[in-house]
Protein backbone atom coordinates (compact mmCIF):
# COMPACT_ATOMS: atom_id res chain seq x y z
CA UNK A 1 0.00 0.00 0.00
CA UNK A 2 1.78 3.03 -1.58
CA UNK A 3 0.61 6.57 -0.27
CA UNK A 4 0.61 9.85 -2.38
CA UNK A 5 3.66 12.04 -1.83
CA UNK A 6 1.54 15.28 -2.09
CA UNK A 7 -2.13 14.31 -0.51
CA UNK A 8 -1.41 11.08 1.60
CA UNK A 9 -3.94 9.19 -0.04
CA UNK A 10 -3.60 5.51 -1.40
CA UNK A 11 -2.21 5.16 -4.98
CA UNK A 12 -3.64 2.72 -7.49
CA UNK A 13 -2.22 -0.79 -7.55
CA UNK A 14 -1.39 -0.75 -11.27
CA UNK A 15 1.02 1.47 -12.60
CA UNK A 16 1.03 4.45 -15.40
CA UNK A 17 4.25 2.58 -16.97
CA UNK A 18 7.51 1.04 -15.67
CA UNK A 19 10.43 1.87 -17.02
CA UNK A 20 13.03 -1.42 -16.42
CA UNK A 21 16.92 -1.65 -16.22
CA UNK A 22 16.90 2.35 -15.62
CA UNK A 23 19.94 4.23 -14.21
CA UNK A 24 19.57 3.63 -9.95
CA UNK A 25 20.29 7.73 -9.89
CA UNK A 26 21.65 10.50 -12.14
CA UNK A 27 24.91 10.88 -9.79
CA UNK A 28 26.23 7.32 -9.81
CA UNK A 29 29.25 6.39 -12.02
CA UNK A 30 30.44 2.76 -11.32
CA UNK A 31 33.86 2.27 -11.77
CA UNK A 32 34.93 -1.22 -13.79
CA UNK A 33 35.51 -3.06 -10.38
CA UNK A 34 31.72 -2.32 -9.62
CA UNK A 35 30.54 -3.36 -12.75
CA UNK A 36 29.94 -7.15 -12.09
CA UNK A 37 27.08 -5.98 -8.65
CA UNK A 38 25.94 -3.15 -10.59
CA UNK A 39 22.62 -3.20 -11.93
CA UNK A 40 19.36 -1.31 -12.87
CA UNK A 41 16.11 -0.08 -11.30
CA UNK A 42 12.45 -0.48 -12.45
CA UNK A 43 11.10 3.29 -11.95
CA UNK A 44 7.11 2.75 -11.02
CA UNK A 45 5.12 5.67 -12.02
CA UNK A 46 1.68 5.93 -10.66
CA UNK A 47 -1.02 8.74 -10.58
CA UNK A 48 -2.99 10.15 -7.57
CA UNK A 49 -6.74 9.77 -8.19
CA UNK A 50 -7.03 12.82 -5.55
CA UNK A 51 -4.83 15.60 -6.45
CA UNK A 52 -3.48 14.13 -10.11
CA UNK A 53 -0.03 14.01 -9.03
CA UNK A 54 2.50 11.93 -11.26
CA UNK A 55 5.22 10.03 -8.83
CA UNK A 56 7.60 7.56 -8.95
CA UNK A 57 6.92 4.70 -6.39
CA UNK A 58 10.40 4.11 -5.55
CA UNK A 59 12.95 5.05 -2.36
CA UNK A 60 14.68 8.13 -2.89
CA UNK A 61 18.43 8.05 -3.95
CA UNK A 62 20.52 9.06 -0.94
CA UNK A 63 21.33 12.01 -2.00
CA UNK A 64 18.07 13.86 -2.29
CA UNK A 65 18.54 16.20 0.26
CA UNK A 66 21.43 17.68 -1.40
CA UNK A 67 21.76 19.80 -4.46
CA UNK A 68 24.72 18.94 -6.87
CA UNK A 69 24.34 21.74 -9.93
CA UNK A 70 26.77 21.25 -12.94
CA UNK A 71 29.61 23.35 -12.40
CA UNK A 72 29.53 26.65 -13.48
CA UNK A 73 26.28 28.45 -15.12
CA UNK A 74 25.49 29.35 -18.96
CA UNK A 75 26.01 32.76 -20.34
CA UNK A 76 22.83 32.63 -20.94
CA UNK A 77 21.15 31.23 -17.92
CA UNK A 78 23.03 33.63 -16.02
CA UNK A 79 21.47 36.77 -18.05
CA UNK A 80 17.91 34.85 -17.71
CA UNK A 81 18.08 34.60 -13.88
CA UNK A 82 19.80 38.50 -13.00
CA UNK A 83 16.86 39.59 -15.01
CA UNK A 84 14.10 37.49 -13.34
CA UNK A 85 15.56 37.72 -9.92
CA UNK A 86 15.50 41.66 -10.41
CA UNK A 87 11.82 41.28 -11.51
CA UNK A 88 10.72 39.05 -8.45
CA UNK A 89 12.52 41.17 -6.08
CA UNK A 90 11.41 44.41 -7.50
CA UNK A 91 7.45 43.18 -7.90
CA UNK A 92 7.72 42.32 -4.12
CA UNK A 93 9.62 44.70 -2.98
CA UNK A 94 11.81 42.81 -1.58
CA UNK A 95 15.01 45.31 -1.57
CA UNK A 96 17.21 44.86 1.62
CA UNK A 97 14.75 42.42 2.84
CA UNK A 98 15.97 38.52 4.27
CA UNK A 99 15.73 36.35 1.35
CA UNK A 100 16.32 32.40 1.42
CA UNK A 101 16.78 30.29 -1.14
CA UNK A 102 16.18 26.79 -0.31
CA UNK A 103 18.84 24.52 -1.31
CA UNK A 104 21.54 26.44 -2.41
CA UNK A 105 24.18 24.49 -3.47
CA UNK A 106 27.81 25.92 -3.29
CA UNK A 107 25.72 29.24 -4.07
CA UNK A 108 25.84 29.52 -7.72
CA UNK A 109 21.85 31.49 -7.83
CA UNK A 110 22.72 33.25 -5.04
CA UNK A 111 25.68 35.02 -6.79
CA UNK A 112 22.96 36.36 -9.01
CA UNK A 113 20.00 37.37 -6.52
CA UNK A 114 22.39 38.88 -4.18
CA UNK A 115 23.09 41.81 -7.47
CA UNK A 116 19.40 42.44 -6.46
CA UNK A 117 20.33 44.25 -3.25
CA UNK A 118 17.99 41.86 -1.22
CA UNK A 119 19.53 40.57 2.16
CA UNK A 120 20.20 36.70 0.74
CA UNK A 121 20.76 33.49 2.88
CA UNK A 122 21.32 30.28 1.78
CA UNK A 123 20.10 26.54 3.00
CA UNK A 124 22.24 23.92 1.78
CA UNK A 125 22.56 20.14 3.30
CA UNK A 126 25.46 19.06 1.81
CA UNK A 127 28.51 20.07 4.09
CA UNK A 128 31.16 20.05 1.14
CA UNK A 129 28.93 22.89 -0.81
CA UNK A 130 28.31 24.74 2.44
CA UNK A 131 31.97 25.37 2.50
CA UNK A 132 32.47 25.89 -0.57
CA UNK A 133 29.47 28.61 -0.79
CA UNK A 134 31.06 30.24 2.73
CA UNK A 135 34.13 30.63 0.82
CA UNK A 136 32.60 32.24 -2.18
CA UNK A 137 31.48 35.19 0.38
CA UNK A 138 27.50 33.48 0.69
CA UNK A 139 25.68 33.37 3.92
CA UNK A 140 24.85 30.09 3.98
CA UNK A 141 23.43 27.42 6.48
CA UNK A 142 24.02 23.94 6.70
CA UNK A 143 20.64 21.99 7.38
CA UNK A 144 17.27 20.46 5.56
CA UNK A 145 13.70 20.99 6.14
CA UNK A 146 12.74 17.90 7.21
CA UNK A 147 9.74 18.36 9.74
CA UNK A 148 7.17 21.36 9.75
CA UNK A 149 8.55 22.42 13.16
CA UNK A 150 12.66 22.62 11.55
CA UNK A 151 13.92 26.53 12.07
CA UNK A 152 16.10 28.12 9.63
CA UNK A 153 18.63 30.09 11.58
CA UNK A 154 18.32 33.99 10.94
CA UNK A 155 14.28 33.84 10.05
CA UNK A 156 11.38 34.70 9.46
CA UNK A 157 11.81 35.16 6.30
CA UNK A 158 10.33 38.25 3.83
CA UNK A 159 10.66 35.65 0.56
CA UNK A 160 12.28 32.52 -0.29
CA UNK A 161 13.22 30.47 -3.94
CA UNK A 162 13.52 27.36 -4.59
CA UNK A 163 15.02 26.25 -7.93
CA UNK A 164 14.46 22.47 -9.41
CA UNK A 165 14.59 20.95 -5.88
CA UNK A 166 10.97 19.97 -4.80
CA UNK A 167 10.44 17.50 -6.93
CA UNK A 168 13.22 15.54 -5.60
CA UNK A 169 11.42 15.70 -1.84
CA UNK A 170 9.90 12.42 -0.50
CA UNK A 171 7.20 14.04 1.27
CA UNK A 172 6.64 18.07 -0.80
CA UNK A 173 3.62 18.65 1.66
CA UNK A 174 5.82 18.41 4.97
CA UNK A 175 8.45 20.12 2.87
CA UNK A 176 6.80 23.00 2.02
CA UNK A 177 5.14 23.72 5.63
CA UNK A 178 7.99 23.52 7.17
CA UNK A 179 9.41 26.38 4.76
CA UNK A 180 6.34 28.54 5.24
CA UNK A 181 7.28 28.60 8.64
CA UNK A 182 9.69 30.15 8.81
CA UNK A 183 8.08 33.11 6.49
CA UNK A 184 6.69 35.91 7.56
CA UNK A 185 2.80 36.24 6.49
CA UNK A 186 2.61 37.60 2.94
CA UNK A 187 6.24 36.70 2.30
CA UNK A 188 6.90 36.20 -1.60
CA UNK A 189 8.28 32.86 -2.74
CA UNK A 190 9.37 31.26 -5.94
CA UNK A 191 9.41 28.26 -7.23
CA UNK A 192 10.74 25.74 -10.18
CA UNK A 193 10.46 22.41 -10.64
CA UNK A 194 10.97 20.49 -14.39
CA UNK A 195 7.52 21.07 -16.68
CA UNK A 196 5.68 17.66 -17.19
CA UNK A 197 3.28 19.18 -19.29
CA UNK A 198 5.90 19.44 -21.55
CA UNK A 199 7.11 15.77 -20.88
CA UNK A 200 3.68 14.56 -22.03
CA UNK A 201 3.23 16.64 -24.75
CA UNK A 202 6.71 16.21 -26.39
CA UNK A 203 6.70 12.52 -25.02
CA UNK A 204 9.83 12.61 -23.46
CA UNK A 205 10.11 9.05 -22.00
CA UNK A 206 13.94 9.37 -21.29
CA UNK A 207 13.45 12.55 -19.01
CA UNK A 208 12.38 10.14 -16.15
CA UNK A 209 15.22 9.53 -13.40
CA UNK A 210 14.95 8.00 -9.99
CA UNK A 211 15.74 11.47 -8.67
CA UNK A 212 12.98 12.57 -9.45
CA UNK A 213 9.72 11.69 -7.47
CA UNK A 214 7.01 13.94 -8.18
CA UNK A 215 6.35 15.09 -12.03
CA UNK A 216 4.71 18.36 -12.03
CA UNK A 217 2.23 19.80 -14.51
CA UNK A 218 0.87 23.39 -13.57
CA UNK A 219 -2.42 22.16 -12.34
CA UNK A 220 -0.08 19.17 -9.55
CA UNK A 221 1.88 22.13 -8.53
CA UNK A 222 -0.40 24.73 -8.23
CA UNK A 223 -2.34 21.54 -5.93
CA UNK A 224 0.70 21.48 -3.91
CA UNK A 225 1.26 24.55 -3.01
CA UNK A 226 -2.04 26.21 -1.98
CA UNK A 227 -2.12 22.64 0.15
CA UNK A 228 0.46 23.45 1.98
CA UNK A 229 0.61 27.37 3.01
CA UNK A 230 0.81 29.39 -0.36
CA UNK A 231 -1.31 31.31 -2.70
CA UNK A 232 -0.25 30.82 -5.95
CA UNK A 233 -0.18 34.29 -7.84
CA UNK A 234 1.22 33.00 -11.44
CA UNK A 235 2.52 29.97 -12.61
CA UNK A 236 3.41 29.13 -16.06
CA UNK A 237 6.19 27.58 -18.51
CA UNK A 238 10.00 29.25 -18.44
CA UNK A 239 13.38 28.62 -20.35
CA UNK A 240 12.07 26.96 -23.79
CA UNK A 241 9.45 25.33 -21.76
CA UNK A 242 11.42 22.98 -19.95
CA UNK A 243 10.89 24.40 -16.20
CA UNK A 244 7.19 25.22 -14.20
CA UNK A 245 7.91 28.56 -12.76
CA UNK A 246 5.25 29.62 -10.00
CA UNK A 247 5.29 33.04 -7.71
CA UNK A 248 3.90 32.47 -4.43
CA UNK A 249 2.90 34.16 -1.29
CA UNK A 250 2.63 32.59 1.48
CA UNK A 251 -0.81 32.43 2.87
CA UNK A 252 -2.10 35.52 5.00
CA UNK A 253 -4.36 34.67 8.05
CA UNK A 254 -8.14 35.90 7.23
CA UNK A 255 -8.65 39.15 8.64
CA UNK A 256 -11.65 38.49 11.19
CA UNK A 257 -11.71 42.09 13.10
CA UNK A 258 -14.91 42.68 11.24
CA UNK A 259 -16.31 39.99 13.09
CA UNK A 260 -15.24 41.68 16.54
CA UNK A 261 -16.31 45.11 15.40
CA UNK A 262 -19.79 44.30 14.00
CA UNK A 263 -20.65 42.24 17.13
CA UNK A 264 -19.90 45.04 19.99
CA UNK A 265 -21.37 47.53 17.48
CA UNK A 266 -24.82 45.45 17.61
CA UNK A 267 -24.25 44.71 21.34
CA UNK A 268 -23.82 48.34 22.10
CA UNK A 269 -27.07 48.81 20.15
CA UNK A 270 -28.88 46.53 21.45
CA UNK A 271 -28.14 47.22 25.14
CA UNK A 272 -29.51 50.58 24.68
CA UNK A 273 -32.54 49.79 23.36
CA UNK A 274 -33.05 46.75 26.09
CA UNK A 275 -32.49 49.40 28.81
CA UNK A 276 -34.97 51.83 27.37
CA UNK A 277 -37.21 49.07 27.53
CA UNK A 278 -36.81 48.21 31.02
CA UNK A 279 -37.54 51.74 31.89
CA UNK A 280 -40.57 52.06 30.39
CA UNK A 281 -41.49 48.73 32.33
CA UNK A 282 -41.39 46.75 29.07
CA UNK A 283 -41.09 43.09 28.65
CA UNK A 284 -39.15 41.38 26.49
CA UNK A 285 -39.39 38.02 24.15
CA UNK A 286 -37.26 37.01 20.54
CA UNK A 287 -38.79 35.36 18.14
CA UNK A 288 -36.11 32.63 16.55
CA UNK A 289 -34.71 29.76 17.83
CA UNK A 290 -32.43 29.04 14.69
CA UNK A 291 -28.45 28.98 14.84
CA UNK A 292 -27.88 32.65 14.09
CA UNK A 293 -30.62 34.00 16.72
CA UNK A 294 -29.28 30.91 19.36
CA UNK A 295 -25.58 32.91 18.46
CA UNK A 296 -26.57 36.38 19.46
CA UNK A 297 -28.63 35.31 22.17
CA UNK A 298 -25.14 34.47 23.92
CA UNK A 299 -22.85 36.64 21.59
CA UNK A 300 -25.25 39.77 22.20
CA UNK A 301 -25.09 38.73 26.21
CA UNK A 302 -29.43 39.12 26.12
CA UNK A 303 -30.22 35.99 28.83
CA UNK A 304 -31.13 38.49 31.31
CA UNK A 305 -33.18 40.01 29.30
CA UNK A 306 -35.75 37.60 27.15
CA UNK A 307 -38.31 36.59 29.07
CA UNK A 308 -38.97 33.30 26.48
CA UNK A 309 -37.91 32.43 23.01
CA UNK A 310 -40.70 32.00 20.20
CA UNK A 311 -40.24 29.79 17.60
CA UNK A 312 -42.82 27.99 15.48
CA UNK A 313 -41.20 24.56 15.01
CA UNK A 314 -42.83 22.25 17.38
CA UNK A 315 -39.80 20.05 18.33
CA UNK A 316 -37.87 22.98 19.66
CA UNK A 317 -41.16 24.04 22.16
CA UNK A 318 -41.11 23.53 25.70
CA UNK A 319 -37.15 23.01 25.47
CA UNK A 320 -34.61 25.70 26.30
CA UNK A 321 -32.42 27.69 23.90
CA UNK A 322 -28.53 26.04 24.18
CA UNK A 323 -26.06 27.76 26.24
CA UNK A 324 -28.32 30.73 27.82
CA UNK A 325 -30.59 28.49 29.14
CA UNK A 326 -33.91 30.75 28.27
CA UNK A 327 -37.82 28.84 27.73
CA UNK A 328 -38.88 27.85 23.82
CA UNK A 329 -42.51 28.57 23.33
CA UNK A 330 -44.86 28.58 20.67
CA UNK A 331 -46.54 32.39 19.28
CA UNK A 332 -49.64 31.29 20.80
CA UNK A 333 -47.74 32.22 24.57
CA UNK A 334 -48.29 35.99 22.94
CA UNK A 335 -51.79 35.99 23.28
CA UNK A 336 -51.53 35.99 27.45
CA UNK A 337 -49.81 39.55 27.67
CA UNK A 338 -46.55 38.70 29.53
CA UNK A 339 -44.49 40.86 27.04
CA UNK A 340 -44.75 43.83 25.22
CA UNK A 341 -42.21 43.89 22.84
CA UNK A 342 -40.50 41.16 20.70
CA UNK A 343 -37.25 41.01 18.73
CA UNK A 344 -37.72 39.12 15.61
CA UNK A 345 -34.29 37.22 15.37
CA UNK A 346 -35.64 34.92 12.32
CA UNK A 347 -32.81 35.85 9.74
CA UNK A 348 -34.52 35.19 5.94
CA UNK A 349 -37.92 34.65 7.74
CA UNK A 350 -37.88 38.16 9.34
CA UNK A 351 -40.01 40.05 7.38
CA UNK A 352 -42.68 37.09 7.39
CA UNK A 353 -42.52 37.13 11.00
CA UNK A 354 -43.46 40.48 10.93
CA UNK A 355 -46.30 40.11 9.17
CA UNK A 356 -47.34 37.65 10.81
CA UNK A 357 -47.47 39.76 14.19
CA UNK A 358 -49.02 42.82 12.82
CA UNK A 359 -51.78 40.98 11.70
CA UNK A 360 -52.07 38.35 14.98
CA UNK A 361 -50.57 40.44 17.51
CA UNK A 362 -50.63 44.17 16.38
CA UNK A 363 -50.45 45.46 20.28
CA UNK A 364 -47.05 44.40 20.92
CA UNK A 365 -44.02 46.08 19.51
CA UNK A 366 -41.86 44.55 17.85
CA UNK A 367 -38.28 45.14 15.78
CA UNK A 368 -35.81 43.39 13.90
CA UNK A 369 -32.05 42.24 14.67
CA UNK A 370 -30.37 42.14 11.39
CA UNK A 371 -26.54 41.75 10.18
CA UNK A 372 -26.43 45.52 10.31
CA UNK A 373 -28.44 45.99 13.96
CA UNK A 374 -31.98 46.30 14.82
CA UNK A 375 -34.35 47.64 12.44
CA UNK A 376 -38.33 48.43 11.53
CA UNK A 377 -40.17 47.71 8.84
CA UNK A 378 -42.21 50.66 7.33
Amino acid sequence: MIKCRCCGQILPKTDLITYSNMPKSAQFFPKEAELDAECGVDIQLKQCAYCGLVQAAGQPVSYYRDVIRATGVSCEMRKFREKQYQSWVEEFALQEKKIIEIGCGCGEYMAFMEQTKADVYGLEHLTASVRTGKKAGHRIYEGFVETEEYLIPEGPYDGFYMMNFLEHIPEPGVFLRGIANNLNDGAAGLVEVPNFDMMLQKSLYSEFIQDHLSYFTEDTLRNVLEMNGFEVLQCGSIWYDYILSARVRRRVPVNVDGFLKKQEQIKKQLRQFLEEQKCMGRRVAAWGAGHQALANLSLLEMADDIVYVIDSAAFKQDKYTPATHIPIVAPQRLEKGEVQTVIIMAAGYSAEVWGIMDKEYPGIEKVILTEDGLQTIN
